[in-house]
């Protein structure tokens, strides 16, 4: 099995961490586009990942499956189908220096799904680097946009 893993230290409490990644809004603040988290009192649910794109963002990618587990600020973990085969992303928060350790790892993939994963790890680099970036200084990318900068940094 072909897995994927990455980590990043993002300068904010992992209460903020965990709430961008457990909710529509969230995820829509600052990555996708109508997306649809419910989760049970339990902690399992249904997540569906949405993008819109085109001219006239009329066309939709949309990616979700079922929420696996959710423990209050510490991970979120969920299935979705990239590819071939339904893979499992698990996201893990731990306290770190002044903010939080976030770890992402996917697994699920076979060497006949190489290709997503590939897209995947590359996409979700990116991902980890655009949630860093808006839950620092707020700063959104969307598209060929840059949206909420403000200049404060000197």
């Amino acid at each position: 099995m072909v897995g994927i893993k990455h980590q990043a230290y993002i300068k904010v409490e992992k209460e903020k961490v965990f709430q961008t990644l457990t909710t529509a809004e969230g995820w829509n603040a600052w990555f996708t586009d109508r997306t649809i988290i419910n989760i049970n009192i339990d902690g399992t649910g249904e997540i569906w990942l949405r993008w819109s794109y085109g001219d006239d963002h009329q066309r939709e990618i949309v990616d979700g499956g079922k929420i696996i587990e959710t423990i209050p600020c510490e991970s979120f973990i969920f299935q979705w189908k990239p590819g071939k085969n339904t893979t499992t992303v698990k996201f893990q928060l731990h306290p770190f220096k002044e903010g939080t350790l976030l770890i992402l790892e996917e697994d699920g993939y076979t060497n006949d799904d190489i290709t997503s994963c590939i897209g995947c790890s590359v996409g979700w680099g990116e991902a980890i680097t655009l949630l860093k970036v808006f839950l620092e200084h707020g700063i959104v990318y969307k598209g060929d946009l840059l949206l909420g900068f403000e200049d404060d940094h000197g």
